[in-house]
C-alpha cells in the first residue's frame, strides 16, 4: 500500500467516525488494518502513522460501541506499534494507548491487570519531559492509586497517592486536577482505615489548587463534598453545611458542564444533609 492511499483511507475512517457512522467506520478500519498487515516496511512515517491511527481509532470505536474488553485489547495492540520514543508525538501516542487500555480494564472491573498497565506506562515514560506525556504519566499514577484502592490494597494506595500529591504542584494549571485527585484518593484510603481526622486534614488542602481549569474546579468541588461527608460522620453537621455553602456561593456563575454536574450533586447532598 502506498503512503498516500493509507492516509486517504485513514482519513475516511475518521470522517465516518465523526459522522457517527460507527458500524461503517469499524468495517472500514478493519479492512484498512488487513491491508496494512501486508506492509512489511514501516519505515515510511506516513505508513507508520496510518497504522497507529487505524489501530487507535478501532479501539476508540469499540469503546464507544460499549465493547470495553475488545477495546482494551485494541489499545494494547495500538501500543505495540513501532515507534521512535525519542519523538514526543510518537511517545505520547503509545502512552495514551496504554492509559486508555488501563481505563477500559478499570471500567470492566479488571483492576489487577489495570494496575500492571499503569505501572508499565509509568516505568516506560516517567522521565519524559514533554508536557503531554508527563500529564499521561500523572494520570496513570493517579489511576494506579485508584485501582489499588479498589483492590483494597489500602496501604499501597495511600502511599502512592501521598507521593503523587507531594510531587504535583497544585498552583500549576497543568497539574492541579491530578493533585486534587491524589488528595482525594489519599483521603479515601485514610477513611477506609478509620482515620477520619487525617482524611479531613487532607481534603482541606484542596484550597491550595488553582481553579483556572474546569477539570480542577470539578475536582475541588468533589473534594469539598467528601470533606462535608466526613464532617457529618464526625457529628459536625453545621460545619459540613458551611463547607458546602462556601462552594455553592458562586455556583450560579459556573457554566462548564463538567463542573455544574458536580455542583448539582453537591446541592443534592446539602439538601439531604440539611433535612437529616
Amino acid at each position: 500500500m502506498r503512503p498516500q492511499e493509507a492516509r486517504r483511507r485513514t482519513d475516511a475512517v475518521m470522517e465516518l467516525h465523526e459522522a457517527g457512522e460507527l458500524g461503517d467506520a469499524i468495517a472500514e478500519v478493519e479492512s484498512l488494518l488487513d491491508a496494512l498487515a501486508e506492509v512489511a516496511d514501516l519505515t515510511d512515517p506516513v505508513l507508520r502513522e496510518s497504522l497507529f491511527t487505524a489501530r487507535f481509532e478501532r479501539a476508540v470505536l469499540l469503546t464507544e460501541l460499549g465493547d470495553l474488553d475488545a477495546a482494551a485489547e485494541a489499545y494494547a495492540r495500538a501500543a505495540t506499534t513501532p515507534a521512535d520514543l525519542e519523538d514526543p508525538d510518537q511517545r505520547h501516542e503509545i502512552a495514551l494507548a496504554l492509559l486508555n487500555r488501563g481505563i477500559c480494564l478499570d471500567t470492566v472491573g479488571d483492576h489487577a491487570t489495570a494496575v500492571a498497565v499503569y505501572a508499565e506506562l509509568t516505568e516506560r515514560f516517567q522521565d519524559a519531559e514533554d508536557p503531554v506525556t508527563a500529564d499521561q504519566v500523572a494520570r496513570a499514577r493517579v489511576n494506579h492509586a485508584a485501582a489499588l484502592l479498589a483492590l483494597e490494597r489500602t496501604g499501597e494506595a495511600s502511599a502512592l497517592a501521598a507521593a503523587i500529591a507531594a510531587e504535583l504542584d497544585p498552583t500549576d494549571v497543568l497539574s492541579a486536577e491530578q493533585h486534587v485527585m491524589a488528595l482525594r484518593l489519599h483521603a479515601a484510603a485514610l477513611r477506609q482505615t478509620g482515620d477520619l481526622d487525617g482524611a479531613v486534614e487532607l481534603l482541606q488542602r484542596r484550597s491550595r489548587a488553582t481553579q483556572e481549569d474546569p477539570p480542577a474546579r470539578a475536582q475541588v468541588a468533589a473534594a469539598a463534598q467528601e470533606h462535608a461527608e466526613l464532617l457529618a460522620e464526625l457529628g459536625e453537621v453545621g460545619v459540613a453545611l458551611e463547607v458546602l455553602d462556601e462552594v455553592l456561593a458562586d455556583a450560579d456563575l459556573e457554566v462548564d458542564p463538567e463542573v455544574t454536574d458536580v455542583l448539582d450533586e453537591l446541592r443534592a447532598y446539602r439538601r439531604r444533609l440539611a433535612g437529616a
